[in-house]
């Protein structure tokens, strides 16, 4: 195998229509081989601001810099090289963080010398909006995956430990029983609120458009219910799954779905609810006081007596049907509804 050394370079990623296609028809020198490419132009005197199509060198985690942003490009073999036959080719790793800004980093025109009209007229691509997002509040020891438009994965801890006096920081939403800290939550939220001047921001259960967290002994604090619970309504020392949205769907495709649970479960909604479609209008009875009705005809009967020819006689039979239609309007719940078979 041939021994050169790889070679690095920084360049400016230029407009290129084949970066988000699959093999174009009028296109014979495009392959599958070149799934994801740039066209970008290199910053180095040294290749002359060349312009190079670069593949990206991670295939499985895609992060597709936008056209005006720079990135840090490699030469070494590509797919056409042999034991026999070195051939090369240009590889991005990643963008160059030149605006601090989670949403985009472009800087056009600097590696072509270009006017400021030209650099004006320069877009990040064909239909990504540009937006002011904020960076997450990072805590020491976490690891975060945050994307342009404010949605992100943390994989962080509790922290207990409070920082140095003017030290800027923004505390965490979740709190923990543990003085230790160090115990282990993941965080992924979608559509967060935003806050000038590129501040940071933490993960708000209550604010984020939609937002699931995974805990081990963490509290939400600031979540908050619909009809706030009064027998499980204490702090929780263990793990909890906590998912919120507008909207929640959970299917299952081929078999059932399981909500398993070793104390119970609360369905805690102060509006009706449906068993078997939306459409469901049967009422169902309450328990309590369909027992009251049937306690009060079993009682008729163990009271009453046997008349000519057999025919039942009830005891106070005015007074027991007067306190059952008291109670049948009552029997059928207004709430909980299932469909009719």
């Amino acid at each position: 195998m041939n021994d050169r050394k790889i070679e690095w370079d920084v360049a400016e990623v230029l407009e290129y229509d084949y970066t988000y296609q699959y093999v174009p028809a009028d296109r014979s020198d495009t392959t599958v081989d070149r799934l994801f490419s740039l066209r970008v132009r290199s910053c180095s005197s040294y290749y002359n601001n060349k312009i190079y199509i670069a593949k990206p060198s991670n295939i499985n985690i895609k992060q597709i810099p936008l056209v005006g942003e720079f990135v840090l490009i490699y030469r070494t073999f590509n797919e056409q090289s042999t034991s026999n036959k070195w051939r090369e080719g240009w590889y991005y790793v990643s963008s160059v963080d030149l605006q601090s800004s989670i949403n985009e980093n472009m800087l056009p025109g600097i590696s072509d010398g270009l006017t400021q009209e030209q650099i004006d007229a320069i877009k990040p691509g064909k239909t990504f909006i540009r937006k002011s997002i904020s960076p997450l509040q990072p805590y020491e020891g976490d690891v975060l995956i945050e994307g342009r438009m404010g949605n992100s994965i943390r994989f962080g801890s509790s922290v207990n430990t409070a920082y140095p006096t003017g030290y800027y920081y923004k505390n965490a939403e979740w709190v923990t029983p543990s003085t230790a800290g160090g115990d282990p939550i993941i965080v992924l939220s979608n559509g967060r609120k935003n806050l000038p001047s590129k501040q940071f921001i933490v993960e708000d259960v209550e604010q984020d458009a939609s937002s699931l967290y995974l805990t081990s002994t963490q509290n939400l604090n600031k979540l908050t219910l619909t009809k706030q619970l009064t027998v499980h309504n204490g702090s929780f020392a263990g793990s909890q799954f906590v998912g919120v949205a507008d909207r929640i769907i959970l299917r299952a495709k081929t078999d059932i779905a399981v909500v398993d649970s070793e104390a119970g479960i609360v369905l805690n909604t102060p509006n009706e609810i449906y068993i078997g479609g939306e459409d469901a209008s049967e009422p169902l009875a309450h328990g309590l006081v369909l027992q009251q009705i049937l306690q009060l005809i079993v009682q008729a009967i163990a009271a009453g007596s046997t008349g000519p020819g057999g025919a039942p006689c009830v005891t106070n039979a005015a007074t027991i049907l007067s306190q059952i239609s008291d109670l049948l309007p009552n029997l059928n719940s207004t709430k909980y509804k299932m469909t009719k078979t």
